[in-house]
């Protein structure tokens, strides 16, 4: 059994019994003939997946190019700033940038 965050009591993942004490029926999406969710092999409530076809996804250019994105400092542009004065000036808002004579 799991510890919920912050509390002490432990969880039972498979909500089992989870509605018994309520006073009336509770509808119990995992019963009936055709139920709205499934069981795993652990007796844990299971939603199925939609599948999700690769035929979009066949060449290497696609792939890379619908990919989870990863963004490392080598994708930044560092700004460099240029004006007409015949000194650097520091840009207070930016520390380490400065205005370039």
């Amino acid at each position: 059994l799991a510890m919920g965050a912050g509390n002490t009591e432990p969880v039972d993942p498979t909500m089992n019994g989870i509605d018994d004490n309520l006073g009336y029926e509770a509808f119990d999406p995992t019963a009936g003939d055709t139920p709205a969710v499934a069981r795993n092999n652990h007796g844990g409530v299971w939603v199925q997946q939609r599948a999700r076809p690769r035929r979009n996804r066949k060449s290497p250019g696609i792939r890379a190019m619908v990919r989870e994105n990863i963004v490392t400092p080598a994708n930044f542009i560092y700004p460099l700033f240029i004006h007409d004065e015949d000194f650097n000036q520091d840009i207070a808002s930016m520390p380490g940038c400065q205005r370039h004579s």
